[in-house]
């Protein structure tokens, strides 16, 4: 459904065009301002400006009306604040980071860093 709205609305100002192809005989005779001036050989010509005038006008009138619309939406700023629970149970703290022996190992950096053995 899109294209084809996008489609419509891209063509919209070519529309008196094809109005003025599909009914050129009877506007050439009938609605033509210049029709008893055959010398001007106008052929309706006249209307069809006066149609792309309109629908230019209509055009630009829509512009202006989207553009006065603005809308304005109000900018507000609440400042969180964020709070922490600070009441730390240490006994139950200390209690879980006991050091255990089995898993501890002494690392000097003299077995890694030594020289060169030949």
């Amino acid at each position: 459904m899109f294209p084809i709205f996008a489609f419509l609305i891209v063509i919209r100002p070519a529309f008196p065009v094809v109005e003025y192809v599909l009914n050129y005989d009877y506007i050439s005779k009938e609605l033509c301002e210049n029709k008893d001036r055959p010398e001007l050989a106008c052929n309706g010509k006249c209307y069809l400006m006066q149609a792309l005038a309109e629908a230019s006008e209509k055009e630009s009138q829509q512009k202006k009306e989207t553009s006065a619309k603005k809308i304005e939406i109000p900018l507000f700023y609440a400042e969180k604040q964020l709070i922490l629970n600070t009441n730390f149970d240490t006994e139950a703290i200390a209690h879980n980071f006991v050091a255990k022996p089995q898993f501890y190992q002494y690392y000097s950096l003299q077995d890694f860093f030594h020289p060169p053995i030949i």
